[in-house]
């Protein structure tokens, strides 16, 4: 099994207008299964602590395994806007006696560079 906990980003962009803030909600993604977060409404700095696990059906982790994390600001009408991703590389996880690992990882945008945390 693997588990895998949204705690948190800081930063995000603001794509609202006026006085509004972003709605940002987190899809997670590993090998084609997808998992997402709450939506935190009107918030940059997002606090989940949501859960996640992924059945691994027998099949060990090897060193190129990640999971993909997509951020983006959610509307109720029209499509979820994009506000970066970041692929964690689950090496980190195999080379630990308990088979656990913290991330903290920089958001990229589409031309990779930095928009949040």
């Amino acid at each position: 099994m693997l588990r895998c906990v949204v705690h948190s980003a800081r930063n995000l962009p603001n794509v609202e207008k006026k006085d509004r803030h972003s709605d940002p909600v987190v899809t997670l993604s590993f090998k084609g299964v997808k998992k997402k977060t709450k939506v935190i409404k009107n918030n940059l700095n997002p606090v989940w602590n949501e859960g996640f696990e992924w059945d691994l059906k027998g099949t060990p982790l090897d060193a190129s395994s990640e999971i993909q994390i997509v951020v983006k600001d959610h509307e109720t009408m029209g499509r979820n806007r994009f506000l970066g991703e970041v692929r964690a590389p689950l090496r980190d996880v195999l080379s630990t006696p308990n088979l656990m690992a913290n991330y903290s990882l920089a958001l990229l945008d589409t031309k990779k560079q930095n928009t949040g945390v």
